[in-house]
């Protein structure tokens, strides 16, 4: 479940120049959607984390 962090992405410099408003907002939605998957993952780690007693949240 380790795993390294990741950098955020960065746009493409074709895309920004080249991009119609419709190909941006429908990037924007998807990158939306993602943001909404990850907060529902870790809002469940979370969840996950708060149940466990003080030993079992104990590294090693």
């Amino acid at each position: 479940m380790n795993q390294p962090a990741r950098s955020l992405p960065v746009l493409d410099p074709d895309f920004v120049a080249n991009a119609s408003v419709d190909a941006i907002r429908t990037q924007y939605e998807r990158a939306e959607r993602m943001a909404e998957r990850w907060a529902d993952q870790a809002r469940e780690l979370f969840l996950l984390l708060a149940e466990r007693t003080p030993e079992e949240r104990t590294d090693g």
